[in-house]
């Protein structure tokens, strides 16, 4: 079978976590874990997993000393990825990244989605703290 040479996106759910430098050989020890979903344009999975991960090794550290969890310093580690996957649809507005399916009551699925007003509220904040950070580093 011949390789194709054209490049695909996929996605990947990258997995990040910080915990204190003095707990950090503790596996109960409370940590902040954070679940990243980055896009990767690749030729084969093989190649977008290695993307991946080396841009999961990059976001790790400890900020040149300055990170800190509950006051206390900290690391940030990477601990893998949780999943992958092709983006199958081209990278337009409406453009389906990934998706996930469940069963369940339609009472629970009508709880699902968030109030319009709170989604343009948490949406402005975060463009809001971009902004500021972008500002900040002018």
């Amino acid at each position: 079978m011949a390789k194709s040479h054209a490049k695909h996106w996929f996605w990947a759910w990258t997995v990040l976590a910080t915990a204190q430098k003095e707990k950090l050989r503790g596996p109960k020890a409370r940590c902040e874990v954070w679940e990243n979903l980055i896009l990767l344009r690749a030729r084969t999975p093989r190649e977008a997993l290695r993307k991946a991960e080396k841009i999961g090794h990059a976001e790790a550290g400890d900020c040149r000393g300055s990170l800190r969890l509950d006051g206390k310093p900290a690391i940030c580690k990477f601990m893998g990825v949780a999943s992958l996957g092709l983006v199958h649809d081209g990278l337009v507005d409406g453009a389906e990244i990934t998706w996930r399916l469940k069963r369940c009551r339609q009472s629970a699925a009508r709880k699902l989605p968030k109030p319009r007003e709170i989604l343009i509220k948490e949406a402005e904040q975060e463009l809001n703290d971009v902004q500021r950070g972008a500002t900040r580093a002018i």
